[in-house]
């Protein structure tokens, strides 16, 4: 049983995680997936086409030894938001002030494949596809699959998602509820297509059409194409429920995305066929139960996609699961599963409070004069005060600042950049605030 563990869920986390683990211990990992291998049908079920990857995942791909050039070819940097206002002008805002400050669209089947690629090549790790799991039970130590159960003589580690098995499992062991966090808005996907073999807009930027209670956004993909994803309610007026059928559709975008018309050249089938999905965070109590189960990734803290930061966060627990794990000299799992809820479960509330809040920035505060000034004043800040004032989009997606930790600064520094927004900038006398109110802090 001490040389041996068990993952639920194959999607992005239990691959990574399983290698970390196979890399840096004799550990033996069987992963149970509920769907087909990936790499055979050459198609994928999940939630979205394309993510964002920054710096958090990347420091994860490397500490596992994923990260390589051949890796990095499958990513596409965005260094910025390109913002299509309703007129259809477009105007660009930079994510960072330096020139290594961007993020990258990757698509989650090409992510997800060389994750699995990677985990099977340790050698001691063992992928069961078509394993869907109806339900554990930590406490007899069993697994309840579609074809038949299983006595787990191992602990186990759920990396299965925002709807978990094995979350559900140890909140109920525990006298515990999980906290789901639904909002009113939910999202479609549709695509621009390549025109003539080349991109219709710039690759290299994020593009957002913000409408205040709405927006659409699109990332590239490395067959030219972008994926967008359009947010907005789900019922009530500028709603999914409103789009009953072509002529309303027409209608709507005609009034709200009207540059983006020539650009989508199959909106009525893609808006028709594809799936409404709902945005839900997940808080999760609890994570582990004794020796026996572990959540992790989304599974443990699911967020809202508007920071792009539930991959890199899920990354971000395997490397310092992994770390921790890699300190042991023989795994008292009660001990490393707790240590591991102790020390991440404050950053993983704070990572969705902070997606939920950069919603509004992105659909609304990114039209308006003083986000766009106080944007601006932020990076002279960092510029003449690295080490104490960094933009909060910088520290969350450019740095591994604990995420906790950028959620508390970040409102203190929005309380200085009001406070000096309007002020002729005196370097002396900035510093004295600066200096005042913040500590010098490390980006690593």
């Amino acid at each position: 049983m001490k040389n041996e563990l068990t993952i639920v869920g194959s999607g992005l986390t239990g691959p990574l995680l399983s290698t970390i683990l196979s890399k840096n211990s004799n550990l033996k990992i069987n992963i149970f997936e509920r769907a087909s291998d990936p790499r055979k049908l050459n198609q994928f079920s999940g939630r979205s086409i394309n993510l964002a990857l920054s710096k958090r995942g990347i420091q994860a791909l490397k500490f596992a030894g994923v990260y390589n050039k051949k890796f990095e070819s499958l990513l596409i940097p965005m260094h910025g938001r390109s913002i299509h206002s309703i007129h259809g002008d477009i105007t660009f805002q930079p994510y960072g002030n330096k020139k290594e400050h961007f993020i990258n669209s990757v698509s989650r089947l090409d992510i997800n494949k060389t994750l699995m690629n990677f985990a099977e090549k340790m050698g001691n790790v063992n992928i069961h596809f078509e394993m869907k799991c109806k339900k554990a039970d930590l406490v007899n130590r069993k697994l309840y699959f579609d074809k038949k159960n299983i006595n787990i003589n191992s602990p186990i580690i759920g990396a299965d998602g925002y709807r978990s098995i094995i979350s559900k499992n140890i909140s109920e062991i525990n006298g515990n509820k999980l906290d789901y966090v639904d909002i009113e808005h939910s999202y479609k996907e549709l695509t621009i297509n390549s025109k003539n073999g080349e991109y219709q807009m710039d690759p290299n930027s994020l593009h957002i059409w913000p409408r205040r209670d709405m927006m659409m956004i699109a990332l590239p993909n490395l067959d030219k194409s972008f994926t967008c994803t359009l947010f907005m309610k789900s019922n009530g007026e500028n709603s999914f429920e409103e789009i009953k059928n072509s002529q309303n559709l027409i209608q709507f975008f005609e009034k709200n995305f009207n540059d983006s018309i020539p650009l989508i050249s199959n909106l009525e089938t893609d808006f028709f066929k594809n799936p409404t999905g709902k945005l839900t965070g997940l808080r999760v109590p609890t994570w582990s139960y004794k020796d026996r189960g572990l959540v992790i990734g989304d599974a443990a803290h699911a967020t809202v996609p508007f920071y792009g930061q539930g991959m890199n966060a899920s990354f971000e627990d395997c490397r310092i699961f992994g770390e921790k794990l890699q300190n042991e000299k023989q795994y008292n799992w009660d001990e490393i599963f707790h240590k591991f809820y102790i020390n991440r479960k404050k950053d993983a509330d704070a990572i969705l409070d902070l997606s939920l809040d950069n919603y509004r920035v992105m659909r609304s505060d990114v039209l308006d004069k003083k986000h766009i000034q106080k944007q601006k004043l932020a990076f002279i800040l960092n510029n003449d005060f690295p080490d104490y004032f960094i933009p909060l989009y910088t520290m969350v997606s450019f740095t591994s600042i604990p995420y906790a930790t950028v959620l508390e600064r970040g409102k203190i520094q929005d309380m200085i950049l009001d406070d000096l927004l309007n002020k002729k900038y005196d370097k002396e006398k900035v510093s004295k605030i600066i200096f005042k109110h913040l500590t010098k802090i490390s980006t690593d």
